[in-house]
């Protein structure tokens, strides 16, 4: 169970993202990762699209980093979730990244969570419509 009380499900998928082409990759994980748990083709736009803004964000900073696809269960709800470590926003102001994180890609997701602990991390979930 990670963080959320979410039980953490297969598929279970990963991406580095180094350049521009990566953030193609990061779209078709995403879209991959959300066929496998049976999204419908117009979500998978949906968080392939998401995906692809977090992937923007990690490649402004001209440093590699790794985003990671994962299946989440919570009760009889299915959903896929996107994360990155986000290092660089540690030290900003909790509220205004939750701002412009909600600005962005409210209208791609279901839920966008940034955590600050040992490092700050972003995660968004997108959760099977039907369910």
């Amino acid at each position: 169970m990670d963080d959320a009380g979410y039980t953490v499900i297969p598929p279970i998928l990963s991406v580095k993202v180094e350049d521009n082409v990566d953030v193609m990759i990061t779209r078709d994980t995403a879209r991959r990762a959300s066929s496998l748990l049976g999204f419908m083709p117009s979500s998978q736009a949906k968080l392939a699209s998401a995906a692809a803004v977090l992937a923007g964000l990690a490649l402004h900073t001209r440093t590699i980093h790794e985003l990671n696809f994962n299946g989440v269960r919570h009760g009889d709800r299915i959903g896929v979730q996107v994360s990155c470590v986000v290092p660089w926003l540690m030290d900003a102001p909790i509220n205004a990244v939750k701002m412009a994180l909600h600005l962005t890609l409210a209208s791609l997701v279901d839920e966008i969570v940034f955590m600050r602990g040992e490092t700050a991390v972003i995660s968004l979930t997108l959760w099977q419509p039907n369910h």
